[in-house]
């Protein structure tokens, strides 16, 4: 089966969009991750830029086995974007943050979430039961994740409760 993307915009929100691949009412098996990446206060600049990068990831991810679900959500309106990608192994998904294009955005264009007004959010935990929301998913990381603001540390992640 050919797995796509699927755009799906926001009534409420004519700069609003979110793209997932995958379906998202799957019994998440043991030993899978969840990984969440947020910025807000993008500027436009660092939303385009953001927005070219991503295009390249969505098309490494498509062909990545070991994911089992992928949710990008941007608004334009307080420049966000989040990322939350599902991974049935923690060692392979570390492998794809590390490898490849994604590696190369993530180290070259730094810039785009460490830097300005950015607010940048990262967290990977165990998922248990199901794939959570987008709002779920935000209200996770911004209360528990790793936490930059203008591109200093001002909090480390909250390590998961065994």
């Amino acid at each position: 089966m050919k797995r796509e993307w699927v755009k799906h915009e926001d009534p409420n929100n004519k700069y609003g969009a979110t793209f997932t691949l995958g379906n998202k009412d799957i019994e998440v098996p043991k030993g899978a991750v969840i990984s969440v990446t947020r910025g807000e206060n993008f500027n436009i600049p660092r939303l385009m830029i953001n927005g070219i990068l991503n295009q390249f990831i969505m098309k490494a991810l498509v062909k990545n086995e070991n994911l089992l679900y992928a949710e990008l959500t941007g608004q334009m309106q307080g420049g966000v974007g989040q990322t939350m990608t599902v991974w049935k192994d923690p060692k392979l998904m570390n492998r794809f943050r590390t490898k490849g294009f994604h590696n190369f955005s993530r180290r070259f264009f730094s810039w785009v979430f460490y830097s300005g007004n950015v607010k940048s959010y990262f967290h990977t935990w165990k998922a248990v039961g199901k794939i959570p929301s987008s709002a779920e998913a935000k209200e996770y990381v911004v209360e528990n994740g790793r936490f930059y603001d203008g591109g200093k540390l001002v909090r480390r992640a909250k390590q998961q409760k065994a």
